[in-house]
């Protein structure tokens, strides 16, 4: 039976849920922000989940551990059964158990397709290795010095939202104009007008581009949940995807989803995000979901933290 760890809203692991029914195959998830709805006991090694309506899994008979969104964040707000005094103290405690679970399924060589822990892969590491493969744009991390003007695209470090609760997105500054105060992480403007991002799953490349040209756009992520988010298929060359698949190898990862800018000479390398969404990039038939799960099962996708 496969073991899917995740969080009560998310679309992917709705989508995988319904396709593991559909063909049959036995799963049980786990959202560990409703951690109060299950039941939980491990002892003598072993341990068991029993769910709010009552199916149970035993991790003896666990084939497949997969994870994904799982990881509780401190600034997430959720309506817990009970009211708990501390809530961050409560957060740490599951997340503890997050990667004590992940641990045994490495163990037993359980662990699939998404590496569970993001934060194994920063920035300025990913765009080291990606130069080897890539163009990768000139960037800068600082604070408390100031640097000469320059237009440049101010990037977040962090996924987590601002204080407010807002998404910090790419923006072009001018460098010589930000606050010595606070960190920043600015990358010189990649030559190109499209964006463009790349699925990856256990070797399959799939190819896509944002429908049309950037303009005044730095972050396409503004307009998800919009009309304007179209994506359509972007044909590549061979030795394009030869070096994708030596990059994914180089860096250890199953499965990512890697943003470039094209356009230019060649394409400019970004970022890879190893456990990125992609069911907006899905067909009708949604075949990266399939994909996806066929990987699940693929032996050869068992990762190693």
């Amino acid at each position: 039976m496969i073991l899917l760890l995740s969080e009560e809203l998310c679309g992917t692991a709705n989508t995988l849920m319904e396709i593991f029914k559909k063909r049959n195959i036995p799963a049980f998830r786990f959202n560990l922000d409703l951690f109060n709805e299950y039941k939980f006991i491990w002892e003598d090694g072993e341990f068991e989940i029993t769910d709010p309506i009552g199916r149970k899994i035993y991790s003896r008979y666990i084939t497949q551990v997969v994870c994904y969104k799982a990881l509780i964040s401190n600034y997430n707000i959720y309506s817990f059964e009970h009211d708990y005094d501390d809530g961050k103290w409560l957060k740490s405690c599951l997340n503890n158990l997050y990667f004590n679970i992940i641990k045994y399924a490495e163990e037993k060589n359980k662990l699939k397709l998404w590496q569970p822990l993001e934060e194994r892969f920063p920035k300025v590491w990913q765009m080291r290795l990606a130069k080897r493969y890539f163009k990768v744009p000139s960037f800068s991390i600082f604070w408390g010095y100031q640097l000469s003007p320059k237009e440049v695209i101010s990037k977040p470090l962090t996924s987590r939202p601002l204080d407010d609760g807002s998404l910090y997105f790419a923006q072009k500054v001018n460098r010589a104009d930000l606050s010595t105060d606070y960190p920043w992480f600015v990358q010189d403007i990649a030559e190109g007008d499209r964006d463009a991002t790349v699925v990856y799953i256990n070797g399959k490349i799939h190819c896509y581009q944002f429908a049309t040209k950037r303009g005044n756009l730095t972050d396409w992520r503004v307009t998800q949940g919009t009309d304007d988010n179209k994506w359509e298929k972007w044909e590549t060359n061979r030795a394009f995807e030869q070096k994708i698949d030596e990059f994914m190898k180089a860096a250890g990862l199953k499965y990512g989803r890697l943003d470039f800018i094209i356009g230019g000479s060649e394409p400019q390398f970004l970022e890879v995000n190893p456990a990125g969404q992609f069911g907006w990039l899905d067909d009708d038939e949604f075949t990266l979901h399939n994909e996806v799960v066929d990987a699940i099962l693929d032996e050869s996708s068992t990762i190693r933290l």
